[in-house]
């Protein structure tokens, strides 16, 4: 079972154990990863206040998502329906799909009484240590110049041609199988959406810790706990309103979002959760 089966999965299991809230505000903001911009996730809320993220910067596959996915038309739609769009290969329309996904699975936790506990670092909770060998999926300027400052042996999956080559203890290239080479490895949660997360699981198989950070890491960790995953790193909005301001506003959201971090061993498991807003209900 796939990932994104698994995922789908889980998120209809859960619907049936309490009423799903409707959608009550969306931002889908057009790809335009400029230096001046900040507008970096699309955003869908729903009534009691839970969100779901998605990363906006994916590229050409997410341009013109503002039409084919009217904000107002997505608004008026089932929420469970809007899973489904999480179910094909549209990149634009996993999107969509995924912070539905991830808007479910906060409000889960909300209603569970579950706080994951604040991130330490962008780093994603990975204690590097001398002789580690990192593996990074998708470039992160900002860590892979503190990777490269500490002088930590790090091998970048990119697909981006013009990130490739090597700078210090830091080598970039666009060939994923590198990764069996790694001990550590820290990924984009943009892989959910583009279908590479299997691949890149089956690569870090034997690795140590195997994070996955980003906004889009706001799902259920559960089917990639199972599947090798060490810790995922998301993000809680704490005000939808005033985060989906915000990005209108090419603002970063700033304090109306945490980042948290939900380590395998650490985490209930969603039966729990479950158990947890049965007996509350």
């Amino acid at each position: 079972m796939t990932i994104k089966t698994a995922l789908l999965d889980l998120t209809r299991r859960v619907s049936r154990h309490f009423p799903v809230p409707a959608v009550s505000r969306v931002f889908i903001p057009e790809p335009d990863p400029g230096p001046d911009k900040n507008t970096e996730f699309g955003i869908l809320a729903l009534e009691d206040g839970a969100a779901g993220l998605y990363y906006a910067w994916l590229g050409a596959s997410q341009q013109g998502m503002s039409t084919r996915f009217p904000a107002s038309h997505i608004a008026a739609m089932d929420t469970m329906a809007l899973v489904d769009y999480f179910s094909g290969s549209d990149e634009a329309a996993c999107s969509v799909g995924m912070a539905v996904i991830n808007a479910i699975t906060q409000s889960t936790f909300r209603r569970a009484g579950y706080l994951p506990q604040d991130a330490g670092d962008s780093l994603g909770s990975l204690d590097i240590r001398p002789g580690d060998h990192i593996g990074m999926v998708g470039y992160f300027p900002s860590l892979v110049r503190r990777l490269r400052e500490r002088c930590v042996r790090t091998t970048v999956i990119e697909k981006k041609e013009k990130f490739v080559g090597t700078e210090g203890s830091v080598e970039v290239v666009t060939d994923p199988g590198r990764l069996r080479d790694c001990n550590k490895i820290l990924s984009t949660a943009a892989t959910l959406l583009n279908d590479s997360i299997d691949a890149i699981l089956e690569y870090a198989a034997g690795a140590q810790a195997l994070v996955v950070i980003g906004p889009t890491a706001g799902c259920f960790p559960d089917p990639l706990f199972a599947r090798g995953v060490t810790a995922m790193g998301g993000t809680q909005i704490l005000d939808a309103d005033l985060a989906i301001e915000r990005q209108q506003g090419n603002e970063k959201m700033g304090d109306a979002a945490r980042r948290y971090i939900i380590r395998r061993e650490e985490y209930p498991g969603v039966e729990q959760l479950l158990e947890i807003i049965r007996k509350s209900a």
